[in-house]
């Protein structure tokens, strides 16, 4: 639902700002199925990878006049570019991966890209590029986060969380019918889908937005604002011992998720037959907003959201799959970006922490970590949602939230 809201975007004719959004799962998970069903040669840009440097390319093999034919960006202007796979990207050396990110953020601007060179001098694009960003990404690693956060990250993600099938699951998949004759089918009805939508508005849509509920402004305002948060940058200090402190790096302001996440919500009411968002329209943005923060906050906000908007230093450490230490660290972090407060419940005599597993995730963050642990000693705390996120833990949030897995 939320790739369709995505794409229905093209089709309003106040949306100048890109939306890229990643479909996020374990390899073969059926992201690449669901990507191959919005192929439809008029209105998508389908691709298996891609370099930054295609969008506006500076190849000394290929004369200047000849370069706008193979320059990305006016190709998929007003198209959505579906990308099967981000991994490739997002596995590159970190000075790769900053370059594609900076490259990536000033795209998603929508208004083109002008880039220096000592080959052709400058070159680009100006004014409105507007399209679509549709992709596949296995689950996103921790620096990747990091280097988004600094740069004030365009993208989006959306876990599919797909179940893992039993054994009489996957004997009924191979008795059943042609895969492909399925996935065909699947892809027939999509471009139908879209074709209709984009016969009934061949001039796109102008959206009444004073006609919008305030209710659902504010769900959304709300999402922008906890969104920014959950996405900051930390820093970290130390006096070269077990003493260390956390302190905000930066937040972005909410603005441009703001709009995004209201222009999805758009996307979604349009392919549901209406012009004017509802409550129904407000699932894909929570479940965005949520997938859309680093992994471990992301977990932890949301075992928050199901739990009352409290959890114990136990609790966390269940809900993370992790030890002591790294629990203490993300309900540090969260405290620090003024998500959640850490609250001191209990004591008991420190002890030394044994060194932290191997298989803990975020490597570069385990010495922070375990120094957290024997700053704070065997001590219990609580996490409880900031009063300005705990409606995320309210009746009326769940009762808008999907239900089970994303399809």
């Amino acid at each position: 639902m939320s790739a369709f809201a995505g794409i229905r975007k093209l089709l309003l004719n106040d949306c100048f700002n890109p939306f890229a959004l990643a479909l996020v799962d374990v390899p073969s998970s059926g992201k690449t199925i669901t990507l191959n069903f919005f192929e439809v040669p008029e209105l998508s840009y389908p691709t298996d990878a891609f370099s930054p440097a295609a969008f506006v390319s500076h190849s000394s093999n290929v004369g200047r006049d000849e370069l706008d034919k193979v320059d990305l960006l006016p190709r998929i202007r007003f198209r959505t570019m579906i990308v099967r796979d981000l991994a490739p990207i997002f596995g590159a050396k970190e000075d790769d991966l900053l370059k594609t990110l900076g490259i990536l953020t000033r795209v998603l601007d929508g208004e083109g890209l002008q880039i220096e060179s000592g080959v052709h001098g400058s070159r680009g694009y100006q004014g409105d590029y507007l399209f679509m960003l549709l992709a596949g990404a296995t689950p996103i690693p921790p620096r990747v986060f990091k280097l988004m956060g600094t740069l004030g990250s365009r993208l989006l993600f959306l876990s599919l969380q797909t179940p893992s099938k039993s054994h009489d699951e996957l004997i009924a998949q191979n008795r059943a019918s042609s895969r492909r004759q399925s996935e065909r089918v699947c892809r027939d009805v999509t471009t139908n889908l879209l074709r209709t939508l984009w016969q009934r508005y061949p001039n796109g849509l102008d959206w009444q937005t004073v006609d919008d509920p305030e209710s659902c402004l504010r769900v959304i305002a709300r999402c922008a604002k906890l969104l920014a948060c959950l996405r900051g940058t930390i820093q970290t200090w130390s006096d070269g011992g077990d003493a260390v402190s956390l302190d905000v790096g930066s937040i972005e302001h909410p603005d441009r998720i703001n709009c995004l996440l209201h222009n999805l919500a758009r996307g979604h009411a349009l392919l549901s037959g209406r012009d004017q968002l509802s409550d129904e329209d407000m699932a894909p943005v929570l479940e965005v907003t949520f997938d859309s923060a680093p992994t471990l906050r992301a977990k932890v906000f949301r075992a928050l959201a199901d739990n009352g908007g409290e959890l114990r230093t136990s609790e966390v450490e269940v809900v993370l799959g992790a030890s002591k230490p790294t629990a203490l660290k993300v309900m540090a972090v969260l405290d620090v970006l003024g998500v959640a407060e850490k609250i001191k419940i209990a004591s008991q005599k420190p002890e030394p922490p044994p060194p932290p597993p191997t298989d803990e995730p975020q490597d570069e963050w385990k010495e922070l970590a375990r120094k957290i642990e024997a700053k704070e000693g065997r001590s219990e705390h609580l996490i409880r949602l900031a009063a300005q996120f705990g409606w995320f833990a309210s009746d009326e949030c769940k009762a808008l939230r999907w239900k089970g897995v994303v399809a």
